[in-house]
């Protein structure tokens, strides 16, 4: 046997072998670098708020719907100039105040369906690629109240809201409103019934909104009492830590 001719293949082999090797574990701290993008989900609904179609492709699209008008204009009160008339979310962002209202009462609805819609536009926008995730699958679930912060459960009073605030005993939003019924609508969507009302909530996006590397999650929630006309919306802004432990970061 020519021992000449089978160490040059020896040697090919193993570099080759060892290439192999280099290559495989370079893809693999790829994929364990890879970030987590930002993204929108179905209760990002701004795109149907305005007056003409605005198609959203990727992050950089959100732009568009800063200045897009919207389907209604509001006139408003109480504004940074006083009273001024909103048409888009430049003229909110531009204008508002945190005492605004609309002029008329029957309009104030709408009027904080566009405000939270801007604020999750700036949310998005701003919002950086996570390095790591602790968000349960699904976000939604039947266990969310006993384990979400008190400051989600519904309380229509302020002087309500101060006390539950500073009671220790009070942690989650069950201790406060316990949920006799869940209906889920989707994976993003679904409703939460208790004795005063039910809460509907949403999943607007998801990303790290606060630069600690975490995926955050953006909820729109609307809150609804029985017998009344009673009707708020909110966007919140949750995340998870590695204890799995929920915090409330922003409520707009």
């Amino acid at each position: 046997m020519n021992t000449k001719l089978i160490k040059p293949f020896f040697m090919m082999g193993l570099f080759l072998c060892l290439m192999g090797g280099l290559s495989v574990a370079a893809i693999v701290l790829n994929k364990a670098t890879d970030s987590i993008p930002v993204s929108w989900d179905t209760g990002f609904i701004m795109p149907a708020l305005l007056a003409s179609p605005v198609e959203l492709h990727n992050l950089e699209d959100l732009q568009q719907l800063i200045a897009a008008p919207w389907y209604a204009e509001l006139k408003v009160s109480q504004t940074k100039v006083g009273e001024s008339v909103f048409s888009s979310c430049r003229d909110y962002f531009e204008r508002v105040d945190d005492a605004t209202r609309t002029t008329a009462a029957s309009e104030m609805n709408a009027y904080l369906e566009f405000k939270v819609m801007c604020e999750a536009i700036r949310l998005l926008m701003t919002a950086e690629n996570s390095e790591s995730s602790y968000l349960p699958d699904p976000i939604l679930s039947d266990a969310a109240s006993k384990q979400w912060p008190k400051a989600l459960a519904l309380q229509i009073s302020v002087e309500e809201s101060r006390r539950s605030a500073e009671d220790p005993e009070l942690k989650y939003w069950s201790d406060i409103t316990p949920i006799t019924r869940y209906e889920s609508q989707s994976t993003a969507k679904a409703s939460y019934y208790h004795e005063s009302g039910y809460q509907e909530v949403e999943i607007v996006g998801r990303g790290d909104t606060n630069s600690d590397g975490v995926e955050d999650v953006l909820l729109v929630m609307r809150d609804h009492v029985y017998g009344g006309n009673y009707f708020n919306i909110r966007l919140l802004v949750l995340s998870v830590d590695a204890q799995r432990r929920w915090h409330l970061l922003t409520e707009f």
